[in-house]
């Protein structure tokens, strides 16, 4: 066997070897995903007086965004599993169908690129899509309980949580009267005057 034929050999493996991992990866990603989304827990704060969580440094938030949200990053396991199996099966159809050799590079990687650049776009759209038509309005939300997460002080700002449509938000808070609230309290949303929200001790 001829150097120039090991080495074909050696790039076809090389190829076969990313399509196979890159569709093993993207199943496992989704499997976990899956299995994540049904026996994970949710939060209940503000559901029934009383309720608290295990302690969480919850500052740093800006006023009424959410905690947690859908978010895909370029590295994450679809987009690297799209650009293993883009990459390896053009390579391996160029090598197998036109017998290219290291030229096949040339033709694979752009491959492999633009796949997973296509398939960050369009997840980060979905996901973007999702999260908006999750983000509560303001008119659904006077009326409803809260948890102080920050003592809210005699006229001045706390910070409150509350979970609507499945998601955790947090916002800036003032006491309706000017009555000091303490921590782990639960409150109502009594107004919400531009991103400040004004609660009462339910």
């Amino acid at each position: 066997m001829t150097i120039a034929a090991i080495s074909g050999w050696s790039l076809e493996l090389a190829y076969l070897v990313c399509l196979c991992l890159g569709l093993f990866y993207g199943f496992f990603a989704w499997l976990f995903s899956a299995v994540g989304g049904l026996f994970g827990g949710g939060d209940h704060v503000g559901d029934s007086p009383g309720h608290t969580e295990a302690e969480v440094d919850q500052m740093g938030h800006e006023p009424g965004t959410a905690d947690s949200g859908m978010h895909i990053s370029p590295f994450s396991p679809m987009v690297v599993a799209i650009f293993l199996v883009a990459f390896g099966g053009t390579g391996l159809a160029a090598v197998q169908m036109f017998d290219w050799r290291y030229g096949s590079l040339a033709v694979a990687a752009p491959s492999g690129f633009v796949m997973a650049a296509m398939t960050f776009a369009f997840f980060n759209k979905i996901f973007k899509i999702t999260q908006g038509s999750s983000e509560p309005h303001v008119q659904e939300l006077v009326g409803k309980e809260a948890e102080v997460i920050t003592p809210i002080p005699t006229d001045g700002l706390g910070e409150i949580a509350y979970v609507r449509r499945g998601s955790r938000f947090t916002a800036s808070a003032r006491a309706e009267g000017g009555v000091a609230i303490p921590n782990r309290s639960v409150v109502t949303i009594v107004r919400i005057v531009g991103n400040t929200y004004y609660v009462k001790r339910s």
